[in-house]
């Protein structure tokens, strides 16, 4: 496996971060990991996307980040939210948001979730098939109902996206207007239509690909005499890790074009962003708790791994810049978690100085698909999420 270089830790960009970090960890006297987390941040992320997108309102994706002070500051920035659970609606009205305002974006609900979403005041829902259609008919007059369809195959996009969310849900592009047609034949309000191309996207191409085919469909049900009102163009605008990616206003630029020249000035264009808002809002910083050198190769062991916070290195296939105030001998070394388990390996080949028993790392950008999937694993602390503005 090719090694993983961390940054040029003799930038002041990369010193300045570990220090800031290291500084904050010791005034908070902290044993263990630590996830500082920046509302700040979150708020400068909701305004760059705005403006990077203007006229395109945003429902913050809770489940990348659901502490309750980042959900609190997408509210303060006058934004909604994108929810796929019961317990993520309980999580967002508790900080302040308004039930009729949410949207509901599984393509596939339980009969429990569904009844609950309705008790608790969610209204709009996206479906991708026929049978989750069928499933709302008992609630034909309290929902209505977004058709999610998908953009080109996995193949076409494996280079585009890191995390291809076309795989699991989506209806062809030939279901869609069948799929209207029944919506609108059962009763049930037709809310529009909406497409995710997948997370951490490298690429706008996926983006204008979907955009197209949203607007062709759109005009064929016009034709058919129904009018659509909302359309969502999902999320996973991309976030700068240890690859270069361009500014967010660049980025968008070609997407933002063809929403204006593609699309009727009456529709609604909403998006579902979460790791853009909430990936560089934290920084984690971990110790050093055991090393060793096993066949030849330094093994540095630290108190926080996959089953941690380091869960994306697994379910969201995410490597993070790496930040260490050593700076002699790098060579390449294998960077493990606290777990009894052989599977908690962070980097099976990372370049790294010499480090001791007690030295600090620190991982900028932490701050989505991070803590939500973590774990308590061998019973071991989870990294403290201190909030630092």
């Amino acid at each position: 496996m090719k090694a993983i270089s961390v940054c040029d830790i003799a930038a002041s960009r990369s010193r300045v971060q570990f220090e800031a970090a290291l500084a904050e960890y010791r005034s908070q006297s902290i044993e263990g990991p630590a996830l500082f987390l920046s509302r700040q941040r979150v708020r400068q992320n909701l305004r760059q996307l705005s403006a990077a997108l203007p006229g395109v309102a945003i429902h913050y994706a809770v489940k990348s980040n659901d502490h309750a002070a980042v959900l609190r500051a997408v509210i303060e920035e006058g934004h909604r939210f994108d929810i796929s659970s019961v317990l993520e609606i309980e999580r967002v009205t508790k900080a302040g948001a308004d039930p009729a305002d949410l949207l509901h974006t599984h393509p596939i609900k339980s009969l429990s979730e569904i009844s609950g979403a309705i008790e608790r005041g969610v209204t709009t829902f996206v479906i991708d098939n026929s049978d989750e259609i069928k499933k709302f008919i008992p609630y034909r007059n309290q929902a209505s109902l977004l058709v999610r369809f998908r953009a080109g195959s996995a193949e076409e996009s494996a280079d585009m996206v890191q995390c291809n969310l076309s795989y699991k849900f989506g209806c062809g592009t030939d279901e869609i207007i069948s799929l209207v047609q029944e919506i609108i034949s059962s009763g049930i309000g037709y809310a529009g239509l909406a497409f995710h191309v997948g997370s951490q996207c490298h690429s706008v191409e996926p983006y204008l690909t979907a955009v197209n085919i949203a607007s062709d469909k759109i005009t064929e049900l016009v034709t058919a005499g129904i009018e659509t009102g909302l359309l969502d163009i999902g999320g996973g605008f991309p976030v700068e890790y240890t690859e270069q990616i361009p500014p967010i206003d660049e980025f968008c630029r070609p997407l933002r074009r063809a929403l204006d020249s593609l699309l009727p000035k009456s529709l609604r264009v909403i998006c579902e962003p979460g790791r853009f808002i909430s990936a560089t809002a934290a920084t984690l910083l971990v110790n050093v708790i055991g090393k060793s050198c096993r066949s030849g190769k330094r093994w540095y062991y630290v108190d926080d791994g996959v089953y941690g916070t380091f869960s994306g290195r697994i379910y969201d296939h995410c490597s993070y810049q790496t930040l260490t105030n050593r700076n002699s001998s790098w060579l390449p070394s294998v960077l493990a978690g606290p777990t009894c388990d052989s599977i908690d390996i962070i980097y099976k080949s990372i370049l790294l100085p010499p480090l001791d028993i007690g030295d600090t790392l620190v991982f900028p950008a932490l701050g989505a698909y991070s803590t939500v999937s973590a774990s308590q694993f061998n019973s071991l602390t989870q990294a403290k999420t201190i909030v630092i503005d």
